[in-house]
């Protein structure tokens, strides 16, 4: 995010509010980059993704969009699908900095008729209304945001009925109210809020801050299909049981594969927190430089980020440190905010090369293969996963059947070979096979093409 310090991310947001509140004339225009799922956290691919009299553009193989040339404001971001014979549809409000990308718009589909909606008020101490509060309800990969009129009156429509949303007021100045609300579909449901007032309070700091990063292969574009989409995020949920929703994806990178950087942190009640602020820099602490600031992340019920920055290269140490931003910050002395995190680095791999022994396609007559792959730089172990069929986030693994006892399906660099010791090779069966390659410390990963043999004894 190519902007100042924090404080005056956040300072330039109320500066918008109160642009966009009095119809003011917006000049400087800006880019939304985000991600389209279903309610599993999923990847749509193919979807429509458009902002009203501003252009619209598809989400690619991992399900993220960027909208480019879009008016500063809060805008809301809308998408659509056909999927088998039913219309899905979502939307996302997102506030759009003049010559910045707003990160993490994420939208959530699901089908028009089983969509609900939230709706109330929320007020001060004295039942006055409160304009400007912004009101979220949390979902699989961000929350859904509506922003109160001069009334105080909020709306948040598209959601899925049938589920509980943790849904949290929050404006500065005031503390946060949260309440539990189930959605029904085809109505709304009503859910009003009373903000206590803040005082020089200060939220906790963010603890355990973790980044796990990881390198797709080469050729994963556009063009790829929905289904190689499933068989990397089947890959990565494998080796990540905990990884139940998707990452924005939005770059490529010099060498032509994606990066992902996941940034995670605990969550924690916090009535005092309006948001958090994301620092990079290249050595360790960045928050004490104002500058390394990337992002400021409006939303208290947050606990991951996606860095999304284009400059992004493989074989480069990044530290990160995250802060929590009070309901009484000051964006003149950044009083207001907590203490920055603890440090956590990521060094992107390299991409694996496209290099398999068997050739990708080949037709095989051993029952036990010998499996190769080129070394990668910056590897300290190799895990070998076979399928029986193109892998899904539905199919287990053939081989091994369990990572946690991988046998010689783990290979120590600079090994680069293994031979294949699963169940029984079935003749005429296609089997579809790859290798993740990682750093000492595991939080580097960098996943390979995806092979195919086919055994004919």
């Amino acid at each position: 995010m190519q902007v100042g310090a924090l404080w005056r991310l956040a300072a330039v947001g109320v500066a918008i509010l109160w642009l966009t509140a009095c119809g003011g004339k917006e000049v400087n225009r800006g880019s939304i980059a985000g991600t389209v799922t279903d309610i599993n956290g999923d990847p749509v691919v193919g979807a429509r993704v458009w902002v009203e009299g501003a252009g619209e553009t598809l989400t690619n193989t991992n399900g993220t969009f960027l909208l480019t040339d879009v008016p500063e404001g809060f805008k809301n971001v809308r998408a659509s699908a056909r999927i088998g014979n039913q219309d899905w549809t979502g939307i996302a409000l997102v506030q759009v900095f003049g010559d910045d990308i707003t990160r993490n718009a994420n939208i959530l589909l699901c089908p028009t008729n089983l969509q609900g909606s939230i709706e109330g008020f929320v007020l001060d101490p004295y039942g006055r209304p409160i304009e400007g509060a912004r009101v979220f309800a949390g979902g699989p990969l961000s929350s859904a945001m509506a922003v109160t009129d001069k009334n105080g009156y909020y709306r948040i429509v598209g959601l899925r009925g049938g589920y509980d949303y943790p849904v949290v007021a929050s404006s500065p100045g005031f503390l946060n109210d949260k309440k539990t609300v189930t959605v029904v579909a085809g109505q709304p449901t009503a859910a009003s809020f009373a903000l206590g007032v803040a005082s020089g309070v200060v939220p906790a700091t963010p603890a355990n801050l973790d980044a796990v990063v990881w390198t797709q292969p080469r050729g994963v574009t556009r063009s790829s299909s929905p289904e190689m989409t499933n068989a990397l995020e089947a890959i990565k949920r494998l080796i990540d049981p905990k990884r139940v929703q998707r990452r924005a994806i939005s770059r490529v990178t010099p060498a032509g594969s994606l990066i992902e950087i996941d940034l995670t942190w605990d969550y924690v009640e916090d009535s005092r927190r309006l948001g958090y602020g994301i620092y990079r820099g290249r050595s360790a602490n960045p928050a004490s430089v104002p500058d390394n600031a990337i992002a400021f992340l409006r939303d208290p019920l947050a606990d991951l980020f996606a860095d999304l920055d284009l400059e992004l290269t493989p074989g480069v140490t990044y530290y990160y440190q995250v802060n929590a931003v009070g309901a009484n910050f000051d964006p003149d002395t950044g009083a207001g905010a907590s203490d920055p995190s603890n440090n956590a680095s990521a060094t992107p791999l390299e991409p694996m090369s496209t290099f398999s022994s068997p050739a990708h396609g080949a037709t095989i007559s051993t029952a036990s293969p010998t499996l190769r792959w080129d070394r990668l730089n910056g590897a300290s172990t190799y895990q070998v996963i076979l399928f029986e069929g193109f892998p899904d986030i539905n199919r287990d693994p053939l081989w091994p059947a369990d990572l946690n006892n991988p046998g010689n399906s783990r290979v120590s660099h600079p090994n680069n070979s293994t031979v294949y010791t699963g169940p029984s090779l079935q003749p005429g069966q296609t089997y579809y096979w790859v290798v993740v390659a990682f750093s000492a410390d595991g939080r580097a990963r960098s996943i390979s093409p995806l092979w195919k043999f086919t055994y004919r004894p």
